[in-house]
């Protein structure tokens, strides 16, 4: 019966915890994401517009910044095994944000640059291909969704040195096609522009001391794309562009210093920075030769990896978020931008910014705190459970009250004397005796009788206090170095310990091992 009941209560600690770290499990894996995406949906439009209009659906427009997936040179001085740990976290993060943002099914899908962290490194052209089919497989999609892509900083490299290769630019227009280019989504025209490349040609008119009017454009370059824009060689039938014009920039625009991103940022403001292949904001020059140019309704960049919204001489400009927990932001995020056919008396797109659930908070802020109580309640039940702190502390406090009575009355005839053991009871310092021989127990005689209260030490006294901590400390010390014989309370606590991770850890590793797989 003892060992039924033992195993009882073993099994209710074991599958409750169990209970507990499935639902949280579950929840933080799977859950959260699904509820992030759902909270999320796509901005309306004009709905009265829209109806006595009688206008289409509106397309549904799918904005990614900075996933920027690492690799072995992102983190020069973590050790290898480290990094590798590092990497596989990021990319199940980044998935499951992925998925999270194709449920809501987009029409046309933008990515603002910065594909891969170390995408303009001297490398193979093997390892390069690798490396792109990685992020593909993240990202992966179905086929019949446009995807349109513009260099980043980390993608063609911004400036010269030693460390970028000089194959960049070709390898990426070879897996992720022109530096420049125009698309078409609802009678709007998005101008994709390659941002790192206007900023080396700023660089080298601005040396030359010419201003953007008197400037030989270099051809095939940023400015001669806009110019040539401008002049119809990009738009339809050549009789220049008609549509609102929605311009797309991995590098942020100028702005005065110190602009306010409004209250979805997280810290901060974009500053003016330069340095080693990055520039934070355009120079001001150029962000005025775009915005003189092509007049763009709207304009979304990426690059600072945090939320930004700002007007910029009346233009509206949206900083998107990165999509990756490794960026210094604790909620990764993405944008939604709803179009209809512009319209006499109605805006014709809106966007609005999702977020996405804090992936390093989840691990620090709930699964560490979770094993730690749940190793301590595993611990409590094994010591409550077992024999050792019963039995240890027994033989300790009755070898303690002995001496405390012969020490305090006379000694009684050998036929009186009382036996050492006695039945289930609770003396006078709160402590429980057992034992079943109370058949042959005599009575003490009455010259024996001594009073209950101040015969040891007083019953709310220091002295007391630490004599019950220094039992008890004894009592789980004798426990945990008896436990190596038969198993003991180790034993049990391992085993148990065992029985309750294996369950969360095959419920991430499933859940894990179905997100890494191809959508």
């Amino acid at each position: 019966m003892a060992l039924s009941v033992k195993s009882w209560r073993r099994r209710i600690v074991i599958n409750g915890l169990r209970t507990c770290w499935l639902l949280i499990t579950c929840w933080y894996e799977y859950g959260i994401f699904l509820y992030s995406a759902a909270k999320c949906g796509w901005p309306l439009m004009d709905v009265s517009f829209f109806f006595l209009t009688n206008q289409q659906d509106p397309k549904h427009v799918l904005l990614i910044a900075d996933p920027q997936i690492i690799d072995k040179r992102s983190y020069p001085g973590r050790p290898a095994l480290l990094t590798y740990i590092s990497q596989l976290i990021v990319d199940l993060n980044l998935r499951k944000n992925w998925r999270a943002a194709l449920r809501s099914a987009p029409d046309v899908v933008f990515f603002l640059g910065d594909y891969m962290d170390s995408g303009r490194a001297v490398m193979s052209d093997a390892e390069y291909e690798r490396y792109v089919n990685r992020f593909m497989n993240i990202f992966s999609m179905d086929s019949k969704i446009p995807r349109y892509y513009i260099p980043g900083n980390h993608d063609v490299g911004l400036g010269p040195s030693v460390l970028f290769s000089p194959h960049a630019r070709t390898r990426y227009t070879s897996h992720f096609g022109p530096l420049n280019s125009r698309v078409s989504v609802a009678n709007h025209t998005f101008v994709l522009i390659d941002a790192p490349g206007l900023v080396e040609e700023d660089y080298k008119r601005h040396g030359l001391g010419k201003t953007y009017d008197k400037w030989n454009a270099l051809p095939g370059k940023t400015v001669d794309f806009v110019k040539s824009f401008v002049d119809g060689v990009y738009s339809e039938n050549s009789t220049g562009n008609t549509e609102p014009t929605i311009l797309l920039s991995h590098i942020p625009l100028s702005r005065p210093e110190g602009s306010n991103c409004g209250p979805l940022r997280e810290r901060g403001t974009i500053r003016r920075g330069v340095g080693l292949g990055y520039q934070n904001t355009l120079g001001k020059d150029s962000s005025t030769f775009l915005l003189e140019h092509l007049r763009p309704t709207l304009i979304f960049s990426g690059d600072d990896h945090d939320y930004c919204e700002v007007q910029i001489y009346g233009i509206r400009e949206v900083t998107v978020k990165s999509l990756s927990m490794a960026m210094g932001i604790k909620k990764p995020g993405y944008q939604m931008l709803s179009l209809v056919p512009p319209g006499s008396s109605a805006i014709s797109h809106t966007d609005a910014p999702c977020v996405l659930p804090d992936q390093l908070r989840i691990y620090l802020n709930v699964y560490i705190p979770l094993a730690l109580i749940s190793l301590a309640v595993v611990l409590i039940a094994c010591i409550v459970r077992g024999q050792h702190y019963r039995r240890w502390s027994f033989r300790i406090m009755s070898h303690t009250k002995r001496k405390s009575r012969e020490s305090t009355k006379p000694s009684a005839p050998r036929h009186f004397r009382t036996p050492t053991r006695t039945r289930i009871a609770m003396d006078e310092y709160g402590f429980t005796l057992d034992d079943s021989d109370t058949d042959q127990r005599l009575p003490p005689p009455a010259s024996a009788s001594v009073p209950t209260k101040n015969t040891f030490l007083p019953v709310f006294s220091p002295g007391r206090i630490l004599l019950r901590g220094l039992i008890l400390s004894q009592s789980l010390a004798i426990a945990i170095v008896s436990s190596g014989r038969r198993g003991g309370l180790f034993g049990d606590f391992l085993g148990d310990v065992r029985d309750v991770a294996m369950f969360p850890i095959g419920i991430i590793f499933l859940i894990s091992f179905w997100t890494f797989l191809d959508i």
